[in-house]
């Protein structure tokens, strides 16, 4: 079993270029039948679960296609938090980096006075709420299993049917 990470990443060969992977991706997604939306832009692909399946933990799947000319194409996926989540966790740090530095300031301050230094406290529980945040990430990533699931198996079926050469037959990729 392979340890959790920040962002999950897995690969794939691909037999055709990324034009073909990505016109039979916008086909697939242009059907309907799955339970997926996305953007096709030059250099890859974004995915997201419908609105009406989509959770505020729900993952995004960012999707690119490289190498080519001497060796395989390889297709690239990595899950990463939705932006409003990318948006709350990066609020939080700065909001905790603020506390730590102002405890870290106001202690000094009292330390020069030769009063008490209590505001010392507020750097360690500032650190400490920091690492809880880091660990909700991968409490989300649990909750968002099931839809990194469902996103990963939409493209894993794309990419077999680019493999088999039924690149117009994207109607089953649901």
């Amino acid at each position: 079993m392979s340890k959790p990470r920040m962002r999950p990443v897995f690969e794939r060969q691909l037999p055709v270029p990324p034009a073909v992977f990505y016109a039979t991706l916008a086909n697939a997604l242009a059907n309907g039948q799955c339970g997926c939306r996305g953007q096709i832009h030059a250099h890859g692909a974004l995915l997201r679960l419908r609105s009406g399946d989509q959770r505020v933990w729900s993952p995004a799947l960012h999707l690119e296609v490289t190498g080519g000319s001497t060796g395989p194409w390889l297709l690239h996926g990595r899950f990463s938090p939705s932006s409003p989540v990318w948006t709350a966790f990066i609020a939080i740090y700065i909001a905790l980096a603020c506390v730590f530095l102002a405890a870290i300031s106001y202690g000094g301050a009292q330390m020069i006075l030769g009063e008490p230094a209590w505001a010392f406290w507020g750097a360690p529980l500032a650190v400490a709420l920091a690492g809880f945040t880091y660990g909700a990430a991968f409490i989300g990533q649990g909750l968002g299993a099931e839809d990194m699931y469902e996103l990963r198996s939409f493209v894993e079926c794309v990419a077999d049917q680019v493999a088999m050469g039924r690149t117009g037959d994207a109607a089953a990729a649901g």
